[in-house]
């Protein structure tokens, strides 16, 4: 189902996004430069602040912060340390979302989140509000930054690569099962690389929860719970890192690291055979996967798409004509479904109000 508002015809809103940063010096000039394109593509359709968090850096990110100047878009920071027990991900992605709500005035502003170490495409914004004209939330679709896949060695990049084909044959095979809910094209990631909503919807559910695990999810559900509907558009585009030293502990990173280190018949993480990948809350450990067994449930998925397609009929009302000529040979075209560069779902990591130290530097 695509947006029912053009990205070129979008409303004018306010924006603000927020973006928790943990030691990322390396990553975070990258990101706060695409996120500058991203609001020169928004234009004059309303003003867009960044909202930055260091929290208990200990590298040049609040140096790099501080020196940054950018020409399309406000940046807005602060430095907090934590109080122990509360130094997570979590905590400091609350505090960016609080802190980037208190700048939004219309329950219609638009209030969205990423991640220090991803590179949001340059239309995120633009296509992020047209999906909001229609949906209540938005989660976009992350892949991994191909040349940090290659650096994991040619076992990782593999690895990586093989489940990005599985987890988007999955995408296909759960949409076109049930459609109605929210057919293809889709995806079924919900991460903290893009996050968007409303300004009003967020103070609706009283911010963003705070579990110690998967905060990202928390939040959709949340959404979900308090009768929102969240959208999943594949051309909400995020390229995010695959590095394999974290900042969150069993977040992203350590998953990534187990893939590419773990044995060929290892267990894998949250990865299912058929059919209950297709409901993998039903799954146990018994359905889990392995690189040994996963090229072959991937050529099974496979298999099942194209006996889909071959089956599915044109979604077109049928016109009848009077031949006036020997009939032709009418086909109709579609394009194939692509897999490949998918990302599988990141485990984010939270948690209360105001745990913080007012070490807060003002931008």
């Amino acid at each position: 189902m695509p947006p029912a508002t053009r990205p070129d015809h979008v409303p004018a809103r306010r924006v603000a996004v927020a973006i928790p940063v943990r030691d990322e010096e390396e990553r975070l000039p990258a990101c706060l430069a695409a996120l500058d394109r991203a609001a020169a593509a928004w234009g004059s359709r309303g003003p867009v602040t960044i909202v930055a968090l260091a929290n208990q850096c200990r590298d040049r990110s609040v140096a790099i912060l501080r020196d940054t100047r950018l020409r399309h878009a406000t940046l807005v920071w602060r430095a907090v340390s934590l109080l122990p027990g509360y130094r997570h991900a979590g905590w400091a992605r609350r505090l960016a979302f609080d802190v980037a709500a208190d700048l939004l005035v219309a329950d219609d502003d638009l209030l969205l989140s990423t991640d220090a170490d991803t590179l949001v495409a340059p239309d995120w914004l633009v296509r992020n509000a047209a999906c909001l004209t229609e949906a209540d939330a938005v989660a976009g679709r992350a892949v991994t930054i191909r040349a940090e896949r290659i650096a994991t060695g040619a076992t990782g990049h593999r690895r990586l690569d093989l489940l990005g084909r599985y987890y988007t044959a999955l995408d296909y095979l759960r949409a076109v099962r049930d459609p109605g809910v929210e057919p293809w094209p889709r995806h079924y990631y919900e991460g903290g690389a893009s996050i968007a909503l409303t300004h009003g919807l967020y103070r609706r559910i009283g911010g963003a929860p705070t579990p110690s695990l998967a905060e990202d999810r928390a939040l959709f559900d949340r959404i979900r719970a308090a009768g929102g509907h969240v959208r999943h558009p594949v051309d909400v585009r995020v390229a995010t890192s695959c590095r394999l030293d974290g900042r969150a502990p069993g977040g992203m990173a350590d998953t990534v690291a187990g893939w590419v280190a773990q044995n060929e018949d290892a267990p894998l993480h949250d990865t299912y055979r058929l059919p209950v990948a297709l409901d993998p809350d039903l799954a146990v450990a018994a359905d889990r996967l392995s690189f040994a067994t996963l090229p072959a449930t991937l050529a099974e998925a496979q298999r099942l798409i194209r006996l889909h397609r071959s089956d599915a009929t044109p979604q077109v009302e049928p016109i009848p004509v009077v031949p006036v000529a020997p009939p032709l040979d009418h086909r109709v075209a579609e394009q194939a479904a692509e897999f490949g560069d998918g990302i599988v779902s990141g485990l984010g990591i939270i948690g209360i109000p105001r745990p913080v130290d007012q070490q807060q530097v003002p931008a």
